[in-house]
């Protein structure tokens, strides 16, 4: 089974990755690097962006009978949303994917920009600001709700990974059926991999915004923070999904209806 670890940029997505890694790895899955041809080469970990149809299956047919994790930043298109979820649905795929507050992510961008400026890297760079960071996450978040809405995907907070592994680790064995040595993962996730943590801190934004700041970025979040954090978001998930199938059918359904008017119109 392909465990495809999806995650905003910044949001604990490696944390995530690695603390399903070591779980899999204790658990008697060793997590190999797969071929180059198959995920993205010159990554320190089994990476693949961009995904498409075939990677997804050449990603499988590499795996087989293993579980082993891959991670991605990649957006889940529309043509293969289907596929995506059918191959969830037949146990040869996994989605795990990590989000947090967007507001906490917007702080961490911008000191990923600062970090990024300081040793002259372009990746970040242009982060500058939290309205400029905020824009970067926008998109980010209809990312995820994509990934998310996938029926059987697993979400999982930041601050459940970071501040409570356990409960994190409860939810991932059981989604993948597994039972793995606790201390071990959490011991590799947080001490021994590479994660890019941080500062590491919840709730950022209430110590590190101004009030006109975190008013803007309420407004900008608003839905998103309602959603996964005061309602139901699972019933919210579903919606979308459905929501983004009917628009898919409706797209779907207009190459049609203009044949049949010009078959008509030939008659």
């Amino acid at each position: 089974m392909l465990v495809l670890c999806y995650g905003i940029t910044k949001s604990g997505s490696t944390l995530t990755f690695e603390l399903v890694k070591g779980m899999l790895e204790n658990a008697g899955h060793p997590q190999v690097r797969l071929p180059d041809n198959v995920v993205n080469s010159g990554h320190r970990v089994n990476y693949i962006q961009p995904i498409t149809h075939r990677r997804l299956d050449d990603l499988c047919a590499a795996i087989g009978d293993r579980l082993i994790a891959v991670k991605t930043h990649a957006a889940l298109l529309d043509p293969i949303f289907h596929h995506t979820e059918d191959l969830q649905r037949r146990g040869q795929l996994q989605v795990i994917a990590s989000w947090r507050d967007p507001r906490d992510i917007c702080l961490s961008l911008v000191d990923a920009g600062k970090e990024a400026r300081a040793s002259g890297r372009r990746e970040f760079s242009l982060m500058t600001d939290v309205h400029v960071a905020a824009y970067e996450v926008s998109s980010q978040i209809q990312k995820f709700i994509k990934w998310a809405s996938l029926k059987g995907t697993l979400t999982l907070e930041y601050d459940i990974v970071a501040f409570s592994p356990e409960n994190a680790i409860d939810c991932i064995e059981s989604v993948l059926g597994i039972a793995c040595d606790r201390p071990k993962a959490i011991r590799h996730a947080f001490e021994e991999a590479f994660t890019q943590k941080n500062k590491g801190e919840r709730n950022r934004f209430r110590q590190e915004l101004n009030e006109e700041d975190q008013a803007a970025l309420e407004k900008r979040f608003r839905i998103f923070l309602q959603r996964m954090y005061e309602g139901d978001s699972a019933q919210w998930l579903a919606q979308e999904r459905e929501e983004m199938l009917r628009r898919r059918r409706k797209r779907d359904a207009k190459p049609k209806k203009a044949a049949r008017n010009r078959r008509r119109l030939m008659a």
